[in-house]
């Protein structure tokens, strides 16, 4: 019996220890778990701060593709051609399979967006993500899958996309966006073809009021710009009455009107009698190297502004090599290609910091001519050697100083073309300015009613043909007949083949852009302090005089 009762002892006993050790394996198994999900958790947390952060930027981790900086060649050098390339109405991407990789691309094949999937992720919910991110700024669904919407700064946005529209879906997928040029896009999805035909046209005005028939061009032919020349600039109160008036025309459009004159200084300006000239070019030249070059292109932009004109065909990057030269002069720094360089450039810099526009002159060198392109057609004989160390250097540097806007020339550079113009050349506009030089900001045309063109050649014929070869914007100063032939030139072209959208859509996007960077809008001025940008000028012109 006592032998009995010692086994059942033994029994109890190794019962309630197997129950122990079985509840403490529990609790331990508990602990792990707890400690697992709080490891996981941290983890969780850091990859969506790196993520957060990384997108402030317009970067993913461990990625060098940058969302509206990296173009869709850099991502093909370092990839090789994508598995597919779709285009649809919301616009056009790359999708790299093996890398789950898929981009958004410009017209002009920029990255702007990139969407990646995050396996990382794949168990972070909607609410953890509220928890560490904050709410997001936009809730959205995308193809039954929700959405959170970060907007990080001016420039960049990020977006988690979940793997359903439950609210215990886990991140699917990661995307950020640059939003600038995807506003740009969204813009050019929705215009319709003649609207973007438009924006290829800056044309000129008759008199010193808006007359009915540029109204019409405005508002019916969605022309994209205005130049104004002096006989629009009668005096101050009527200058700014028909910008005003301009401006006030183009309310319903899609995209504010570039308003631009030449305002070179010296003897080539345009504002009214009322405002003191600015120097010339030659006097900016001569005085201590160039050095006041970025105090007159500010002064320029100053005025300009004050008006509402929002682009100036100026500096001329011209080396005056040719005391025989007609047309360019004291319009030019000097004959020192360098000299040029620097000054051109200083004062690019002064005219953008009032948010006008410049625009460089004449591409690729109108200095060394002994014909005035307004009246025919110049001819260029150097070599390449010569012209890339004078002619084309300033231009060079201009472009490596990140100048926006460059104006062609109608010049016959045999060097490069011998049988056609510059200003509608591919060899020149598309082979030179934009793969050679690296140019990829808007190409204008010089006015294609001078002597140079329509001595020679049918101005429809050229229009095309310069869109063809790389140009953004025809130039049209003179008269109305030459818009209408444009127009209806650009439109046969496209009808044809000769000339496709997507072309049409790649010169737009560049000119949407250049409208965003400088902040062109339509807003009315009221007002031009005429006393007080005179008294500036005089003030420079005394600085200038004196050397100081």
């Amino acid at each position: 019996m006592r032998k009995v009762s010692r086994i059942v002892l033994l029994l109890v006993v190794g019962a309630f220890f197997i129950i122990a050790t079985g509840c403490s394996n529990q609790e331990n198994e508990q602990d792990e778990k707890a400690k697992q999900l709080e490891i996981r958790n941290k983890q969780n947390k850091q990859a969506l701060i790196t993520i957060h952060d990384a997108a402030k930027t317009g970067r993913l981790p461990n990625q060098q593709w940058q969302a509206g900086e990296t173009t869709f060649q850099q991502v093909q050098d370092q990839l090789g051609e994508a598995d597919k390339v779709e285009r649809d109405n919301k616009g056009t991407y790359a999708v790299y399979e093996k890398e789950q990789l898929k981009l958004g691309l410009t017209e002009n094949n920029l990255v702007y967006k990139l969407r990646t999937v995050e396996s990382n992720l794949d168990d972070v919910k909607q609410s953890q993500t509220r928890e560490i991110l904050g709410a997001p700024d936009k809730l959205g669904q995308l193809d039954e899958q929700t959405a959170f919407v970060y907007k990080l700064n001016d420039e960049y946005q990020l977006t988690l996309l979940f793997s359903s529209s439950e609210n215990d879906a886990s991140i699917a997928e990661v995307a950020v966006l640059h939003k600038p040029s995807a506003e740009i896009q969204a813009v050019i999805e929705g215009m319709q073809l003649d609207e973007k035909l438009g924006q290829l046209i800056l044309m000129g005005v008759r008199g010193p009021q808006l007359d009915s028939v540029a109204k019409t061009f405005i508002q019916d032919r969605h022309v994209g710009g205005i130049i104004l020349f002096t006989r629009n600039f009668v005096s101050v109160s009527q200058s700014l009455s028909l910008i005003n008036d301009l401006k006030q025309a183009n309310t319903n459009a899609k995209t504010p009107l570039f308003i631009s004159a030449d305002e070179e200084g010296g003897r080539v300006t345009r504002l009214p009698k009322g405002l003191v000239k600015t120097p010339s070019n030659r006097e900016l030249g001569n005085a201590k190297n160039g050095k006041y070059a970025y105090d007159v292109g500010e002064l320029i932009g100053r005025k300009m502004s004050a008006f509402g004109l929002n682009m100036n065909f100026a500096p001329v990057l011209d080396v005056d090599s040719n005391p025989n030269n007609p047309v360019i002069g004291d319009r030019s720094y000097g004959n020192d290609a360098q000299l040029v360089s620097k000054a051109g450039i200083q004062q690019v810099n002064g005219m953008a910091s009032q948010h006008v526009i410049p625009v460089v002159k004449h591409f690729p060198g109108h200095g060394d001519t002994s014909v005035d392109s307004h009246i025919n057609l110049p001819v260029i004989t150097h070599n390449k050697e010569r012209l890339k160390n004078v002619e084309l250097l300033p231009f060079k540097q201009a472009i490596e100083g990140r100048v926006n806007a460059v104006m062609v020339g109608h010049l016959l550079v045999e060097a490069y073309d011998p049988k056609t113009p510059a200003s509608f050349s591919k060899i020149i506009i598309q082979d030179l300015l934009r793969d050679e030089l690296q140019f990829d900001g808007v190409v204008i045309t010089d006015d294609l009613v001078m002597g140079a063109i329509e001595k020679n050649y049918s101005i429809g014929e050229v229009a095309i043909q310069s869109i063809v070869a790389g140009s953004d914007i025809l130039l049209v100063g003179h008269r109305y007949t030459p818009v209408n032939e444009l127009l209806t030139a650009l439109q046969d072209a496209l009808n044809e083949g000769v000339i496709t959208e997507r072309r049409i859509n790649q010169s737009v996007e560049r000119i949407l852009l250049l409208k965003q960077q400088y902040g062109v809008e339509d807003i009315q001025q009221e007002k031009v302090d005429v006393v007080e940008l005179n008294q500036q000028t005089k003030e420079l012109i005394e600085k200038i005089e004196s050397g100081k």
